[in-house]
């Protein structure tokens, strides 16, 4: 009940502490139970977000407490106990969010410190679940917005990172993509987990699916003597985020951006996706402009940019001759056209975490640049292979 960690890690002791009062045989087990519930309804209410997120915003962070409660609901049924009702409610938020949150391939999305997980845990945490087998197909947990046509499924950072000590797995990854097509995962991000405590740079912005300026992060983890007090919390200006998703007539719009380039250049980055459903074809396009209502000046002229698809291991990404198209294949070997208009298209080696472990992996960057004083929009989609056109 009172080890070391703060609000961020609340929820989880009270439950584990729970727990262990439910293995105690007698007034010992009895007293650290009572404890533990009395103060673990309160926890969970700051921690599980209505929608079903996790405050940190790391989908595998609500998996984890959504296990540990389920755990925590079995052992008080078998001592004929009642479940308290902050952590049946818990239970059915963090559930509803995990439908949304479960790509097709069975693992979650992978965001804000959290990792992909495994199949065998996300489907353990909902085998409980009898409302739906199948994960939403639209929705919106933690900042996560989800949209997706048959064979496309689009999960976008709509968010701005956790602050304050649920900072401290937090990633500087604004209008971050992760692009399913089909079961086969090809755009992700860096797959950055606290279990990596050295890779801290993967939590920057140019470790995920973004827009980079200058090749600056807009966050960084804390460091110093400051880290080692209050953790390696995100620390950096503010990000304001807003987002819109409209769908109707075969095709979602989502329309997103942030100010986080504000400060450094003087710019906005907006990030427009068009799903077409019918065709399984997303269109993008990026845009950068002045920030409304700058009153300082901004000493540069131009911005260089860099706008990255990191591809998950395993993925072949071949450029074609037009130097403007990439071929992609997944696990599943079936073929996907990425295509821009960006002035430089390069395939580079990346790295990324499963489980803990760097992989090495590949990512699609294209560069340019920016003029500060007027707008720049960088066109980008991505179609199935064998549709007219496809570069020779």
């Amino acid at each position: 009940l009172r080890p070391p960690g703060g609000l961020a890690s609340r929820a989880e002791r009270l439950t584990a502490a729970a727990i262990g009062g439910c293995v105690l045989a007698g007034p010992a087990g009895q007293g650290l139970r009572r404890r533990a519930l009395a103060s673990l309804d309160g926890a969970l209410r700051t921690t599980v977000q209505d929608d079903g997120g996790h405050a940190s915003r790391s989908p595998e962070a609500g998996l984890e407490l959504l296990l540990d409660l389920l755990t925590l609901d079995d052992a008080l049924s078998q001592l004929s106990e009642p479940t308290p009702e902050g952590v049946s409610a818990a239970i059915a938020r963090l559930t509803r969010g995990l439908r949304v949150l479960t790509l097709p391939d069975g693992r979650l999305a992978s965001f804000q410190g959290g990792g992909a997980s495994s199949v065998e845990r996300v489907a353990a945490a909902r085998a409980h679940d009898e409302e739906g087998e199948e994960p939403s197909p639209v929705g919106k947990v933690a900042g996560l917005t989800r949209i997706a046509s048959p064979l496309l499924t689009i999960v976008a950072d709509t968010a701005a990172p956790a602050q304050g000590a649920w900072g401290a797995t937090a990633c500087a990854q604004p209008l971050a993509l992760e692009i399913a097509c089909g079961k086969d995962r090809l755009v992700t991000g860096s797959g950055w987990t606290p279990a990596a405590t050295d890779r801290q740079a993967l939590r920057l912005t140019p470790a995920h699916s973004t827009l980079t300026l200058g090749e600056r992060s807009l966050n960084e983890p804390l460091g110093g003597w400051k880290g080692d007090l209050l953790g390696p919390r995100l620390v950096g200006p503010p990000i304001h985020v807003t987002a819109d998703r409209r769908e109707g007539d075969g095709a979602v719009w989502l329309e997103m951006e942030h100010d986080g380039w504000t400060d450094l250049f003087g710019l906005n980055h907006q990030r427009r996706l068009y799903l077409d459903q019918r065709l399984d074809e997303l269109r993008a396009e990026e845009r950068v402009f002045p920030t409304p209502g700058r009153k300082e000046m901004v000493r540069q002229i131009a911005a260089p940019y860099a706008i990255r698809f990191q591809l998950e291991p395993g993925v072949q990404a071949s450029l074609a001759r037009d130097r403007r198209s990439i071929l992609l294949r997944g696990a599943s070997g079936r073929g996907w056209w990425f295509r821009t208009d960006g002035p430089d298209v390069a395939i580079e080696p990346s790295v990324h975490v499963d489980a803990g472990l760097t992989r090495r992996s590949l990512q699609i960057v294209v560069r340019g640049s920016a003029r500060t004083d007027s707008e720049t929009k960088i066109r980008w989609k991505l179609s199935p292979a064998g549709a007219s056109g496809d570069p020779a």
